[in-house]
Formats: structure tokens, sequence, C-alpha cells
């Protein structure tokens, strides 16, 4: 089978070159796109496989009392590690530099979570410990929550409370009558 040319040069008006393509390798090439899309991330078996990066894991749990921020950051040291708190803005940084001979190494992490409010911010506690940071940030008395009791009133006082009703209605009645009458 002969090769086809994929494109062509040609001059056109004022001598500027024009490239002109090839329709079926150009149809060829959507082909390879759109495979590539629907099977992509697939390596064969001259291609290098793709590197894999971790995402490290981070919650923040609401509890009754407290909220609690558990973060994994694997292969930093406590003084390397940056906590801040501001108005209900948690900011969490850690970077580690390393050098060698003729070896850099810099890794770095940033986070930020916007935390409910109502926090006692002063009485937060953070600890660090095989690589995952837990912060907990006890809520503040105010923003807990109370319980309200609920008290019924039995038949008996809810008879008794409109028959007293009806009966302060009729008065005012009377009143409004003879004042009426003496005028």
């Amino acid at each position: 089978m002969a090769q086809v040319p994929t494109t062509r040069m040609t001059r056109g008006r004022g001598g500027m070159p024009v490239r002109r393509e090839n329709p079926l390798e150009r149809l060829r090439q959507d082909f390879d796109t759109l495979f590539s899309r629907f099977w992509g991330g697939w390596p064969t078996v001259f291609e290098a496989a793709p590197e894999i990066v971790r995402v490290w894991d981070f919650d923040v749990i609401d509890r009754d009392k407290e909220v609690a921020v558990r973060a994994e950051l694997p292969g930093f040291s406590e003084d390397e590690i940056e906590v801040q708190l501001s108005n209900d803005v948690l900011t969490i940084r850690a970077s580690h530099e390393q050098r060698r001979e003729e070896e850099e190494e810099m890794r770095s992490y940033s986070r930020t979570v916007i935390l409910p409010p109502g926090l006692a911010t002063d009485k937060a506690t953070a600890t660090y410990q095989n690589g995952v940071l837990e912060l907990h940030i006890p809520k503040a008395e105010t923003a807990q929550p109370r319980k309200i009791p609920v008290q019924g009133k039995s038949q008996q006082q809810l008879h008794g409370s409109t028959a007293q009703q009806g009966q302060q209605e009729a008065a005012s009645q009377q009143e409004a009558g003879t004042s009426t009458q003496g005028s």
C-alpha cells in the first residue's frame, strides 16, 4: 500500500506556504482521540505507567461537645507543621526541605477549611503522632445543644383554664354593659 502524505505544503497567493491536510489522516486522528478518551488511562507495552498521586486523608467531625479534625501528614515533624485558627477558619500548613549531595527534596501541604461557628478556640489542643495530626476544639457553652423539658397539661387543667377564661370574658362584658347603661 502506498504511503499517503498527511500534510502537503503549497504556495498560496503572495508566495506564503499553505498547509493542507489529508482528510483521511484527519479522520484517523479524530478516531485516535476518541479511543484514547474512551480507553484512556491504560498504559501500553512501551509506555511508562503514570505516577500515582496519594491524597492524604482529612476529616472534620462535629461531635456533641467538640469539633475534631484529623489530618494525615506523614513525613513531617512537629516543628514543620503550622496550625492557625482565625474567625472559624482553620489553616494547616506543613513544609519539609532536605538538601543532600546534589539532591534537593521539598514537600509541602496546605489545607484550609471553614469550621462551624461557636467554638472555644482558646481551648483548642493539637497532637501529632505517627504522621497523624489531631485537633480537638471544644464548643462554647452557649453553642452546645440544650435539652428543653416539655411539660404536659392534664385534661382537667385545660378545662379549668378555659372555664376561668369564659368567666373573665363574661365579667368584662357585664362591666361594659353597665357602663353603657349608666351614661
